[in-house]
């Protein structure tokens, strides 16, 4: 579903009631996002359990939450990780529900040693949004400089996800 409704939602429900903006908020907003991605690929990987496994399971005695926890979920778990990965690349790239949620801020705030996790924060998305808009030059590089750490971080976790479930097809 379109990333600004998780964004008007964790508004709503988070920044009204504490009454500014923050890193949390904006994590509800993301998990709010990423949530659908993962509860997909979660149902379908424990389809993707062959029965016979099941049955077998079930022929030798075992309880159905012994099958679940014993069976379907070791089964599934690389492919229900990989899901997990890749809401987790997308989230990365999501700037409209950080704008509701997180603001922005040009600075980590750290407050007597510890970070302020209850004020506006930074985010990579949001920086790129923000300087890319601009006709000055150094911020337009540093545009282009965050735009590429967030390809990078979006591939790395893309091939891990694509490693583990190449390792759960071998098995």
């Amino acid at each position: 579903f379109p990333s600004i409704l998780a964004g008007v939602f964790a508004y709503a429900s988070v920044v009204l009631v504490t009454g500014t903006y923050s890193a949390p908020a904006g994590g509800i907003a993301l998990s709010i996002q990423m949530l659908p991605i993962v509860m997909l690929t979660a149902e379908e990987a424990m389809k993707s359990v062959p029965r016979k496994m099941r049955e077998a399971a079930y022929g030798m005695g075992a309880t159905q939450s012994q099958v679940i926890w014993h069976v379907i979920l070791p089964t599934a778990l690389p492919s229900m990780l990989t899901g997990v990965m890749l809401a987790i690349a997308r989230a990365a790239g999501e700037t409209a529900p950080l704008l509701f949620t997180a603001l922005n801020s040009n600075y980590w705030i750290i407050q007597d040693g510890q970070p302020a996790l209850m004020e506006p924060t930074a985010s990579l998305a949001v920086l790129i949004y923000n300087f890319s808009g601009v006709p000055f030059k150094k911020q337009l590089e540093l545009a282009w400089a965050a735009a590429l750490m967030l390809v990078l971080l979006v591939l790395t976790v893309n091939l891990c996800g694509r490693t583990l479930a190449d390792s759960q097809k071998q098995h």
